[in-house]
């Protein structure tokens, strides 16, 4: 979703690494369009007016070593800005609700008391990750038991690697009647 507030980023796959217990994918991004939003330039500790001098040189590190997710976000060669440790947790046996448990580390800013007054901030789009993710674990689970199975016609090589990596570590749920 893209709005004219929080402006368009673009991708970039810089590569990732695929192992029998891990699948990683490494991106970097540009903006292409609107401006930074202000939770991005508190977890950078810089406001960015020049999109076109910062492109591609943050990189987001996805890394799935089953059942968890993290996601480190880098600016240059520095330290991680921001570290993402997320995990999902069936609540039923037909897996068709999750709780979604993560914990979010942020680089404090360099600004003494900034991270302080925006730590609402960040909770609340925390949060909203959080039940975005959950979301979107609970339509796929049902669209696996409507369909009875995965029907996708995936083509990317890191969401081929991934779906592999559940099929080997998960349990499968059983298909439905027909």
């Amino acid at each position: 979703m893209h709005s004219k507030e929080m402006g368009k980023m673009k991708p970039r796959y810089l590569g990732g690494e695929n192992e029998p217990n891990m699948v990683e994918a490494r991106y970097s991004f540009a903006r292409v369009g609107g401006k930074q939003p202000l939770g991005e330039a508190l977890i950078f500790g810089e406001r960015r007016k020049d999109g076109a001098k910062f492109a591609h040189r943050d990189v987001m590190t996805i890394r799935t070593l089953y059942p968890h997710q993290t996601l480190h976000i880098r600016a240059g060669e520095a330290p991680p800005v921001m570290d993402l440790w997320i995990t999902y947790v069936p609540q039923d046996e037909d897996q068709l609700t999750c709780r979604v448990f993560g914990l979010l580390s942020i680089r404090r800013p360099k600004l003494k008391g900034a991270l302080e007054l925006a730590w609402p901030l960040l909770v609340a789009f925390t949060n909203r990750i959080f039940a975005e993710d959950r979301e979107i674990v609970e339509l796929e689970q049902r669209a696996w038991q409507e369909l009875g199975g995965d029907r996708n016609q995936e083509i990317f090589p890191v969401i081929n690697a991934l779906r592999d990596l559940l099929r080997r570590s998960g349990i499968q749920p059983t298909a439905p009647a027909e």
